[in-house]
């Protein structure tokens, strides 16, 4: 996968002070770690002052940054519910991390460990009714039925997702999206709940099956917050089938009088949020207007899954990283491609030395035929 070079001081410069800014410095305190006036690192930011290639593996260590992520414009990325943001919220950080994400999956790919297979479904729609249609056909691709859907992350990954969950504190939004190619790169924010995480998921799903997110092509004539109302409408359909869950709650209608308790079982076997479950059970119509209000704040809690029999899975705990990533990784340092610390980095700290594998080892056979050719 190409990245794009950034070639002027201005735009390198940028790089330096966003660096700069997330890491909490001023420009006298950079400075001050890298040899330079503060004065200097005003220029440099300002592309006013060029930088040898010392001073910018200094500021790269600083920073805690690559030199090759100074010199690379970052991948076009999406951050998931940024409409209505509070100001507390940070999306620098998930952007951070969905960089730093992206570039390893480009790594693993460029060096040739790491292949995912790919699918699309068309874009453009504009309806709740579009939405729903494309989740309906997302699910007819999987041939897993219209049934729950279990272990999501290995789920997207058919679709060319690759998800991974870390814990980006509780002030950080819930996810976001790179489009690599024809690959996509998830990242969801581990810190919310399970089936807040899985809401997410399916979500960044939708911008990676439906949308083109980076033109104001994706659904002709609609605001930002339009388009995330229909990806969100398609992340519910998809991991709440309307045939499915009307099914499920006429079954439960025979076995269960309360209408709470019926939303119990639904949470816990869809792996859904409570909100999540409630509100589309109004959409359905299963639940009265006058239902909904009182029910949506009655959340259950641990003892009423036990007394419906029914278990919560947590799926998505950080550190969770894709499935083909963490086996591309070992398989890279199994080959001798990378090295131990970087496996290891590239795990995020998952393992330690000590479990990796032994690496294949070169037989001498070939080896001394290589030094008989030579003589």
């Amino acid at each position: 996968m190409v990245r794009v070079r950034l070639d002027s001081w201005p735009e390198i410069g940028g790089r330096v002070a966003a660096a700069r800014e997330r890491a909490g410095f001023t420009q006298r305190e950079l400075g001050d770690r890298v040899g330079l006036h503060r004065s200097a690192i005003t220029r440099v930011e300002l592309g006013q002052r060029q930088l040898d290639a010392l001073e910018l593996a200094r500021l790269a260590d600083a920073l805690g940054r690559s030199v090759e992520w100074f010199l690379t414009r970052p991948p076009a990325s999406i951050a998931s519910h940024r409409i209505g943001l509070s100001a507390d919220q940070n999306v620098q950080r998930l952007e951070d991390e969905l960089e730093r994400t992206s570039r390893d999956v480009e790594l693993l790919t460029d060096i040739g460990v790491l292949s995912v297979a790919t699918a699309a479904l068309p874009a453009g729609g504009t309806t709740l009714a579009d939405a729903e249609a494309g989740a309906i056909e997302a699910r007819s691709l999987l041939r897993h039925g219209d049934g729950p859907l279990v272990d999501l992350q290995a789920v997207v990954e058919s679709f060319g997702l690759l998800a991974f969950s870390l814990d980006l504190g509780p002030k950080v939004i819930d996810g976001g999206y790179v489009r690599l190619g024809s690959v996509g790169v998830a990242l969801v924010n581990g810190a919310a709940d399970t089936g807040r995480r899985r809401f997410t998921l399916a979500h960044e799903l939708g911008h990676h099956l439906l949308a083109d997110e980076y033109t104001t092509e994706f659904g002709l004539g609609t605001a930002p917050a339009d388009r995330e109302a229909l990806i969100n409408a398609f992340a519910v359909h998809f991991l709440l089938p309307r045939t499915s869950v009307i099914r499920r709650w006429k079954q439960l209608s025979q076995e269960l009088e309360d209408p709470r308790s019926r939303l119990v079982v639904l949470a816990a076997e869809y792996r859904v949020s409570w909100t999540a479950v409630v509100s589309h059970a109004r959409t359905l119509e299963l639940i009265s207007r006058n239902q909904f209000e009182p029910l949506k704040v009655q959340r259950p809690t641990p003892a009423d899954y036990l007394e419906m029999g029914v278990r919560v899975e947590h799926e998505l705990q950080p550190i969770a990283l894709a499935p083909s990533y963490s086996q591309a990784a070992v398989r890279a340092y199994r080959r001798g491609i990378i090295s131990a610390d970087r496996a290891i980095e590239l795990l995020r700290h998952t393992l330690v030395p000590e479990d990796l594998p032994r690496p294949h080892e070169m037989p001498i056979d070939p080896l001394a035929a290589d030094f008989e050719d030579l003589a």
